[in-house]
């Protein structure tokens, strides 16, 4: 009888092991997306088709150090924002087990892909890349696919949110000077619901934030001090920026960078020593309904494996940004953009990690 229950026992894992796998395996599958169906714009030289025997083959990166981009977009109701207010590039460096992280403000002057010579926000990069795609789609419907990808709420053709992706990609390759691996696309709402599901994240405040928008139903109203935050207040922490007391009160968008990596770290500390393996799909339904990326279901499987039990404070480092504001945009000096590059690329442990705060901002009159 004994041996029965143990068989039978072993028998209900076995079944819930292979369903639990299967269902993670079909969930990760909804989270990819073909960037190589991008409607991008070619240089002249390009449109001509090419001699297949000349088409250089794409080297594969480095398993053990690769970088991914993160774009945050934001989504308010059934409204979904194309300018995106969040944009963090990660070095992913298995083999320390360690993640560099550094934030670009979104109002940082770089080249604009659509108009050589001329310059744009890093934020407006993903909009124009979306609506290229789009406009040529109305004139030759054939470049869609029929294929179409969840972003929260919205249900939207593949081929205009791969588009945003790669040029903002490929804006970031230039900029930093580096080859990106994959690229992840995160709705706002992410955050709160994962925060939601672990049960709140522990974040020491660092100022007080009032701010109220009836267009957009915001209302932020938080006090400094350590404190648990819920999803919703943890979004608020990592958003705010303008404040109904006033300039002094405001924050800016070195602030914002250094808030979202604060609270991504908060994250990972939590979920890492969460250890609720039947909530995981309940997890999983959050980030495949909010996340796109074009990394492989097996890289991020592989990922998980890396990282898993890993991550902490100590192994996620924040790389500090030292641009100056010159309105209209942020701009950053070649030296320090050099150092910045080689601090960031760099696989080697910094000896004293620290992160960016308002004593890096530099305001530089017009």
């Amino acid at each position: 009888m004994f041996k029965k229950i143990i068989w039978i026992t072993l028998g209900v894992l076995l079944v819930g092991g292979i369903y639990f796998f299967f269902s993670a395996d079909q969930k990760l599958d909804e989270m990819v997306i073909d960037t190589d169906s991008a409607i991008i714009k070619k240089p002249a030289t390009e449109l001509s088709t090419p001699n297949p025997s000349s088409v250089e083959t794409k080297v594969e990166e480095d398993p053990e150090n690769y970088y991914v981009l993160m774009i945050g977009l934001d989504q308010r109701g059934n409204d979904l924002m194309l300018n995106t207010d969040s944009l963090i590039v990660a070095h992913i460096i298995p083999q320390e087990h360690l993640v560099k992280l550094i934030s670009l403000p979104r109002d940082q002057k770089v080249s604009d892909p659509e108009s050589p010579g001329n310059y744009k926000k890093i934020n407006a990069i993903f909009a124009e890349g979306y609506n290229h795609a789009l406009q040529e789609a109305r004139k030759d419907p054939s470049l869609l696919s029929g294929k179409k990808v969840s972003i929260g709420k919205k249900r939207i053709s593949e081929e205009y949110i791969s588009s945003g992706m790669v040029a903002l990609r490929e804006t970031f390759e230039d900029f930093l000077d580096i080859s990106i691996a994959n690229t992840f696309l995160v709705n706002f709402e992410t955050v709160i619901g994962l925060v939601d599901e672990v049960g709140g994240i522990e974040i020491n405040v660092d100022r007080s934030m009032q701010y109220t928008a009836e267009f957009d139903h915001t209302h932020i109203d938080l006090q400094r001090g350590l404190q648990l935050l819920d999803g919703r207040n943890a979004l608020n922490y990592a958003r705010h920026r303008l404040d109904d007391r006033g300039a002094n009160f405001e924050s800016s968008d070195f602030d914002r960078g250094r808030r979202q990596q604060e609270v991504i770290t908060a994250l990972v500390n939590k979920m890492s020593s969460w250890g609720n393996i039947t909530k995981t799909l309940d997890l999983l339904d959050i980030v495949t309904t909010n996340v796109k990326t074009d990394m492989s279901r097996g890289k991020m499987i592989s990922l998980v494996k890396d990282f898993y039990g890993n991550l902490s404070s100590d192994t996620v480092i924040s790389v500090p940004y030292p641009g100056y504001w010159k309105s209209p945009y942020v701009h950053i000096d070649e030296d320090d953009l050099r150092e910045t590059i080689e601090a960031f690329t760099s696989i080697e442990r910094p000896i004293e990690s620290t992160t960016g705060t308002l004593d890096d901002i530099t305001v530089e009159d017009e």
